[in-house]
């Protein structure tokens, strides 16, 4: 039902591996048939990734050089891994593609069942979108003559895609453009990939909550942003209640925070069953 993308640069590898054992131990029901690991890095890296890590997905593992896309890259790694999570899922022919940052880490299982209905309506909600994201709303509505408002939920990854809604989108960006999707995405600089998702989402079936809803029953995500760490308290309470299914803190979040703060995130984690986190 739902594949597994995850981007990934060198930095990021000792992350991957936690995300790998939470996946394992988490991930059980998700009717996974691959797990794409895209490097958005020198192939090179690939050597340092073992499928082992990730238990019985072993077999479902995929790693995939950037250059399998044939497609320049520009330098900004930040606009660069988000067209690769698109042109990753575009490849899955799975249902679904689960979204993912390398430091996107499972802390309870994930049922596809308590998220996606049997029409497929998938239940991650809405959500308003944030002013530093307005460029990307405007260069969206314009592109699909639309007025978006609103973008799919849950916010940031994991987010759940519809693998042939992507591959419709890329055609579609591909005719109104007349120039290769990757190439336009990643010129267009400040665009995203989560709201250019959502407004084409919109345009396509006339609404956001045909294909979604805008009830959120898969949960919520705490991620740690580069300038949260002044929110850790705060934070790592949010991460231990019940209803939170994944964690993540931004490398730049994780260099800031005292050793006492990084080992608490450490014990959380391993208390969850994700022994590669020591050696974060």
């Amino acid at each position: 039902m739902i594949d597994i993308v995850t981007v990934v640069f060198e930095q990021e590898i000792p992350v991957l591996r936690a995300q790998a054992q939470s996946l394992a131990l988490y991930g059980q029901k998700l009717g996974i048939r691959n797990i794409y690991v895209v490097l958005n890095d020198a192939e090179t890296i690939a050597s340092q990734i073992n499928p082992a890590w990730w238990g019985l997905l072993a077999n479902s593992v995929l790693v995939i050089p950037r250059t399998a896309f044939s497609t320049p890259f520009v330098e900004n790694g930040w606009v660069s891994q988000q067209v690769l999570k698109l042109l990753a899922a575009s490849i899955s022919y799975n249902t679904y593609s689960m979204i993912m940052d390398a430091k996107s880490l499972l802390v309870k299982e994930i049922d596809p069942a308590e998220f996606i209905s049997d029409t497929g309506q998938i239940h991650t909600g809405l959500l308003d979108i944030y002013p530093v994201f307005e460029p990307s709303r405007k260069i969206t509505s314009e592109l699909f003559d639309i007025d978006l408002k609103k973008q799919l939920g849950p916010g940031g990854v994991p987010f759940i895609m519809h693998n042939d809604t992507v591959r419709m989108m890329i055609a579609e960006t591909t005719i109104r453009t007349k120039t290769s999707f990757p190439y336009w995405f990643q010129q267009k600089g400040m665009l995203t990939e989560f709201i250019l998702y959502s407004g084409f989402v919109q345009f396509l079936c006339g609404g956001l909550t045909v294909l979604y809803s805008d009830k959120n029953k898969l949960g919520t995500q705490v991620n740690v942003s580069h300038d949260e760490v002044d929110q850790w308290n705060q934070k790592f309470f949010q991460m231990t209640r019940l209803d939170t299914f994944s964690v993540s803190i931004h490398r730049t979040a994780w260099k800031n925070m005292l050793p006492q703060q990084r080992n608490e995130y450490k014990e959380f984690l391993i208390q969850r069953g994700i022994e590669a986190a020591a050696d974060l």
